[in-house]
């Protein structure tokens, strides 16, 4: 079994138990130390267009159904369904990271498909919380951005460290608190079971995001740059990208590896 390939064959898979099924079992050959080699002179695919277009409509962010009135069935259909998305776009993003980058230590490979296996079960929880409410993954339309931003990081471990995984997931931290907020509002059971799912998917974005810190690091250091060009790194794969609009979870992110002199400049405009 060569894991390059496994990678891809599970990021192209738009089955979705049998995508969770295979990087659970590919999870379980890794543990019990099954023979696994890593090519690194496999060719490398294109990105290509999202799986998930053969589950969901696509369409414009702004014509995506807006989160709002969790008091109703559709209101927490909605906001499951977008927070599934992300986690959906999360695993082949974290496939992708650890398919497309060759010849880097053998951990960075352990860290990114580790990544892909966590947000499987988030996934999964989120899942099955759509479907206690009579819906699925792919009931609602969807928007790129996630995939977007991996495409136009394909042939840079800098840009791809840089936008998705230390700025896109760490957004997610900072939304944590408002997201909390909203359904804390709710006392039911089921507001309940959102709000044990969302505890668990924030303690691992933040282990996430520290590794989207360090391999950042590691690609600045590897090309004899420094951090400070992070803000146009994450332009470059997500254009147009505005800093210092909205509060930033400063705790989280100092848990994750940003310091206090980031954490300063990204409150600027």
């Amino acid at each position: 079994m060569d894991f390059f390939s496994s990678l891809y064959t599970i990021r192209c898979d738009a089955d979705v138990p049998r995508k969770l099924a295979a990087v659970a079992e590919l999870d379980a050959a890794l543990i019990n130390g099954s023979a696994i080699i890593f090519d690194h002179e496999a060719a490398v695919a294109a990105v290509g267009n999202p799986m998930y277009a053969q589950i969901c409509q696509i369409v414009h962010g702004s014509a995506v159904p807006r989160r709002r009135n969790l008091d109703t069935r559709e209101g927490r259909v909605i906001f499951l369904h977008a927070l599934a998305h992300i986690e959906y776009s999360a695993i082949d993003l974290a496939l992708d990271s650890a398919y497309r980058f060759r010849r880097l230590p053998p951990h960075y490979y352990r860290d990114w498909f580790k990544v892909a296996c966590d947000e499987a079960r988030h996934f999964a929880m989120l899942r099955a919380l759509l479907q206690e409410l009579g819906a699925d993954y792919g009931s609602l339309p969807v928007h790129t951005g996630i995939h977007d931003a991996m495409a136009r990081s394909a042939t840079s471990l800098r840009l791809r460290m840089a936008a998705t995984h230390r700025h896109l997931e760490a957004n997610g931290l900072d939304a944590h608190e408002e997201l909390q907020r909203k359904i804390a509002q709710f006392d039911d059971a089921f507001a309940q079971k959102i709000t044990t799912a969302l505890k668990i998917i924030y303690e691992d974005e933040i282990t996430h995001v520290a590794l989207g810190d360090k391999w950042y690091r590691y690609a600045c250091a590897a090309e004899g740059v420094g951090t400070e060009h992070f803000r146009d790194d994450v332009r470059a794969a997500i254009p147009g990208t505005r800093f210092g609009k909205k509060a930033l979870n400063i705790a989280a992110r100092k848990r994750a590896g940003f310091t206090d002199a980031e954490l300063l400049d990204l409150g600027k405009d």
